[in-house]
Protein backbone atom coordinates (compact mmCIF):
# COMPACT_ATOMS: atom_id res chain seq x y z
CA UNK A 1 0.00 0.00 0.00
CA UNK A 2 1.46 3.62 -0.73
CA UNK A 3 2.35 5.59 1.88
CA UNK A 4 -0.24 8.59 2.13
CA UNK A 5 1.43 12.01 1.25
CA UNK A 6 1.38 14.55 4.04
CA UNK A 7 0.14 18.19 3.36
CA UNK A 8 -0.33 21.23 5.64
CA UNK A 9 -3.43 22.43 4.73
CA UNK A 10 -3.59 26.06 3.80
CA UNK A 11 -7.31 27.88 4.24
CA UNK A 12 -6.95 31.46 2.45
CA UNK A 13 -10.40 32.18 4.34
CA UNK A 14 -8.50 31.73 7.53
CA UNK A 15 -5.77 34.12 6.51
CA UNK A 16 -7.92 36.77 5.73
CA UNK A 17 -9.21 36.77 9.17
CA UNK A 18 -6.25 36.36 10.91
CA UNK A 19 -4.76 39.25 9.05
CA UNK A 20 -7.24 41.74 9.87
CA UNK A 21 -7.02 40.53 13.36
CA UNK A 22 -3.57 41.12 13.57
CA UNK A 23 -3.31 44.16 11.84
CA UNK A 24 -5.90 45.37 14.31
CA UNK A 25 -4.07 44.78 17.37
CA UNK A 26 -0.49 45.64 15.90
CA UNK A 27 -0.70 48.26 18.79
CA UNK A 28 -0.19 47.73 21.48
CA UNK A 29 1.59 44.70 20.22
CA UNK A 30 4.36 46.37 18.34
CA UNK A 31 6.21 48.43 21.26
CA UNK A 32 5.69 45.89 23.99
CA UNK A 33 8.46 42.80 24.95
CA UNK A 34 6.49 39.68 23.97
CA UNK A 35 7.25 38.19 21.36
CA UNK A 36 3.53 35.99 20.82
CA UNK A 37 1.18 38.85 20.94
CA UNK A 38 -2.61 37.25 21.86
CA UNK A 39 -5.55 38.06 19.78
CA UNK A 40 -8.75 38.24 21.22
CA UNK A 41 -10.51 34.77 19.06
CA UNK A 42 -8.58 32.35 20.57
CA UNK A 43 -8.69 29.88 17.05
CA UNK A 44 -6.65 32.26 15.65
CA UNK A 45 -2.87 31.57 15.62
CA UNK A 46 -0.70 34.01 17.81
CA UNK A 47 0.23 37.66 16.78
CA UNK A 48 3.64 37.94 15.14
CA UNK A 49 4.77 39.92 12.44
CA UNK A 50 6.22 36.81 10.91
CA UNK A 51 3.17 35.14 11.23
CA UNK A 52 1.07 39.05 9.74
CA UNK A 53 4.23 39.02 6.83
CA UNK A 54 3.86 35.65 5.61
CA UNK A 55 -0.19 36.01 4.88
CA UNK A 56 -0.07 39.31 3.54
CA UNK A 57 2.66 37.86 0.81
CA UNK A 58 0.37 34.65 0.55
CA UNK A 59 -2.36 36.93 -0.04
CA UNK A 60 -1.16 39.29 -2.37
CA UNK A 61 0.09 37.01 -4.28
CA UNK A 62 -3.27 35.05 -4.30
CA UNK A 63 -5.80 37.62 -4.59
CA UNK A 64 -7.07 36.48 -7.74
CA UNK A 65 -8.61 33.57 -5.22
CA UNK A 66 -10.34 36.28 -3.01
CA UNK A 67 -13.67 37.40 -2.99
CA UNK A 68 -14.26 40.83 -3.16
CA UNK A 69 -14.70 41.79 0.17
CA UNK A 70 -11.49 39.27 1.34
CA UNK A 71 -9.45 41.62 -1.03
CA UNK A 72 -10.93 44.75 0.29
CA UNK A 73 -9.90 43.40 3.92
CA UNK A 74 -6.53 42.75 2.69
CA UNK A 75 -6.20 46.11 1.74
CA UNK A 76 -7.12 47.17 4.92
CA UNK A 77 -5.00 45.24 6.61
CA UNK A 78 -1.99 45.94 4.80
CA UNK A 79 -3.16 49.91 5.25
CA UNK A 80 -2.59 49.61 9.04
CA UNK A 81 0.12 47.44 8.73
CA UNK A 82 2.40 49.94 6.98
CA UNK A 83 1.17 52.66 9.43
CA UNK A 84 2.30 50.91 12.27
CA UNK A 85 5.32 50.17 10.75
CA UNK A 86 5.85 53.70 9.84
CA UNK A 87 4.63 55.01 13.45
CA UNK A 88 6.61 52.66 15.48
CA UNK A 89 9.73 52.22 13.17
CA UNK A 90 12.19 51.52 15.71
CA UNK A 91 10.47 48.74 17.89
CA UNK A 92 9.30 46.87 14.59
CA UNK A 93 12.84 46.61 13.26
CA UNK A 94 12.88 45.17 16.95
CA UNK A 95 10.19 42.60 16.91
CA UNK A 96 11.60 41.70 13.53
CA UNK A 97 15.35 40.93 14.60
CA UNK A 98 13.64 38.70 18.11
CA UNK A 99 11.30 37.13 16.10
CA UNK A 100 14.19 36.11 13.26
CA UNK A 101 16.43 34.97 15.81
CA UNK A 102 13.33 32.90 17.75
CA UNK A 103 12.41 30.86 14.86
CA UNK A 104 16.05 30.34 13.56
CA UNK A 105 16.44 29.04 16.78
CA UNK A 106 13.04 26.61 17.04
CA UNK A 107 14.05 25.18 13.76
CA UNK A 108 17.55 24.56 14.65
CA UNK A 109 16.14 22.43 17.46
CA UNK A 110 13.41 20.79 14.61
CA UNK A 111 16.59 19.78 11.98
CA UNK A 112 18.24 18.51 15.02
CA UNK A 113 15.00 15.92 16.12
CA UNK A 114 14.84 15.34 12.44
CA UNK A 115 18.17 13.75 12.49
CA UNK A 116 17.82 11.66 14.52
CA UNK A 117 14.58 10.09 13.87
CA UNK A 118 13.56 10.52 10.36
CA UNK A 119 10.25 8.47 10.94
CA UNK A 120 8.82 11.14 13.21
CA UNK A 121 10.79 14.23 11.38
CA UNK A 122 8.17 12.71 8.31
CA UNK A 123 5.20 13.62 10.44
CA UNK A 124 6.19 17.20 11.18
CA UNK A 125 7.75 18.24 8.37
CA UNK A 126 5.10 20.01 6.46
CA UNK A 127 3.81 22.23 9.28
CA UNK A 128 7.31 22.50 10.42
CA UNK A 129 8.17 24.52 7.31
CA UNK A 130 5.60 27.41 8.08
CA UNK A 131 8.44 28.58 10.25
CA UNK A 132 10.82 28.19 7.91
CA UNK A 133 8.70 30.18 5.39
CA UNK A 134 8.07 32.90 7.89
CA UNK A 135 12.03 33.21 8.28
CA UNK A 136 12.10 33.69 4.65
CA UNK A 137 9.62 36.71 5.25
CA UNK A 138 11.47 38.29 8.30
CA UNK A 139 14.58 37.71 6.66
CA UNK A 140 13.74 39.94 3.45
CA UNK A 141 12.53 42.31 6.15
CA UNK A 142 15.72 42.28 8.29
CA UNK A 143 18.05 42.80 4.67
CA UNK A 144 15.68 45.56 3.98
CA UNK A 145 16.24 47.42 7.76
CA UNK A 146 20.15 46.56 7.48
CA UNK A 147 19.69 44.30 10.47
CA UNK A 148 21.26 41.08 8.59
CA UNK A 149 24.51 40.74 10.64
CA UNK A 150 27.09 37.72 9.68
CA UNK A 151 26.05 35.89 12.47
CA UNK A 152 22.60 35.96 11.57
CA UNK A 153 23.45 34.33 7.75
CA UNK A 154 25.37 32.22 9.13
CA UNK A 155 23.26 30.99 10.77
CA UNK A 156 20.39 30.56 8.36
CA UNK A 157 22.87 28.77 5.78
CA UNK A 158 23.87 26.49 8.65
CA UNK A 159 19.77 25.59 9.34
CA UNK A 160 19.34 25.19 5.54
CA UNK A 161 22.42 22.82 5.21
CA UNK A 162 20.79 20.96 7.95
CA UNK A 163 17.19 21.10 6.54
CA UNK A 164 18.68 19.73 3.21
CA UNK A 165 20.24 16.88 4.94
CA UNK A 166 17.39 15.50 6.18
CA UNK A 167 15.12 15.85 2.65
CA UNK A 168 14.91 14.85 -1.07
CA UNK A 169 13.27 16.68 -3.83
CA UNK A 170 9.20 15.79 -3.95
CA UNK A 171 5.86 17.41 -4.44
CA UNK A 172 4.83 20.68 -3.06
CA UNK A 173 4.01 19.37 0.63
CA UNK A 174 1.53 22.62 1.26
CA UNK A 175 -2.14 22.75 -0.24
CA UNK A 176 -2.09 22.85 -3.75
CA UNK A 177 -4.12 26.13 -4.38
CA UNK A 178 -1.16 28.02 -2.63
CA UNK A 179 1.69 26.73 -4.51
CA UNK A 180 1.77 29.52 -7.17
CA UNK A 181 2.78 32.19 -4.35
CA UNK A 182 5.90 29.59 -3.36
CA UNK A 183 8.21 29.46 -6.24
CA UNK A 184 10.32 26.16 -5.78
CA UNK A 185 13.47 28.58 -6.37
CA UNK A 186 13.25 30.60 -3.30
CA UNK A 187 10.88 27.91 -1.34
CA UNK A 188 12.57 25.21 -2.69
CA UNK A 189 12.18 23.70 0.99
CA UNK A 190 8.73 23.42 0.33
CA UNK A 191 9.30 21.03 -2.58
CA UNK A 192 10.63 18.12 -0.44
CA UNK A 193 9.65 15.12 1.27
CA UNK A 194 11.74 13.54 4.48
CA UNK A 195 13.74 10.75 3.56
CA UNK A 196 12.91 7.22 4.49
CA UNK A 197 15.18 6.04 7.36
CA UNK A 198 18.01 3.14 6.80
CA UNK A 199 16.27 -0.21 6.95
Amino acid sequence: MSEQKRTFAVDLAQDVRVVAAMAEHLTPYIYESELYGRLPDPSLPRLTVGGLLMRLARLHSLRDQLSAAQRAALETAQHKFDEVRRAWAVHYEGKVGQELRARIGALEHFAYDCAENLRACADNYPSAMEKRVMVEHLREAASELALLDDELKGRLAALDNAISRCIERGAFCWSENVQPAYPPQKFWFLYATVRKPPR
